[in-house]
């Protein structure tokens, strides 16, 4: 019975051993970035440029809920799908006034050399208008591409009601 008890003891031995190697192991290296990519953020169902300080509208949708349209322009891009992060803060506290947007989406691609790839007519959700619209907001875009490719841009602009879309 004891060279039974010595094999469980060994087994036990070698089990703790592989699990403290495994706890006090060296982290894995992140994946390496991708080649740099170019990140425009805009506005619209087609893409319009938002420049710094511009009003930045906010449509009322016809199923009772309120967005900003937002376009993506990118260069650059080894893979056109990438994961989309999207949001809207108020500057004056950072308070954020738009839902989560996190999509893997995939991008346009582009019609010739030296031109973006596009992503048009995203909506961006603002739950409490009242929180957000006659406010300076910072709109923030982000994505990161299936080839680990990184680009973030933001604007600056003042949030305000819209033309009405809906008949």
């Amino acid at each position: 019975m004891s060279r039974f008890l010595a094999r469980v003891a060994w087994r036990a031995g070698l089990l703790a051993l592989g699990l403290c190697l495994a706890a006090c192991g060296e982290d894995v290296p992140d994946e390496p970035p991708g080649p740099p990519a170019r990140l425009a953020v805009g506005t619209g169902l087609t893409f319009t440029a938002l420049e710094e300080g511009a009003t930045l509208e906010l449509i009322q949708g016809c199923q009772g809920s309120q967005h900003a349209f937002v376009s993506l322009q990118a260069w650059e891009l080894t893979s056109l799908t990438a994961r989309v992060e999207l949001s809207l803060e108020r500057t004056s506290n950072g308070d954020k006034v738009s839902n989560d947007y996190k999509v893997l989406l995939d991008f346009e691609e582009p019609l010739s050399a030296g031109e973006p790839a596009l992503l048009e007519g995203l909506l961006l959700v603002v739950p409490d208008p009242n929180r957000a619209v006659g406010q300076e907001v910072r709109l923030k875009a982000s994505i990161l591409s299936e080839s680990n490719q990184r680009a973030t841009d933001l604007r600056t602009a003042t949030l305000q009601w819209g033309t009405p879309t809906c008949p």
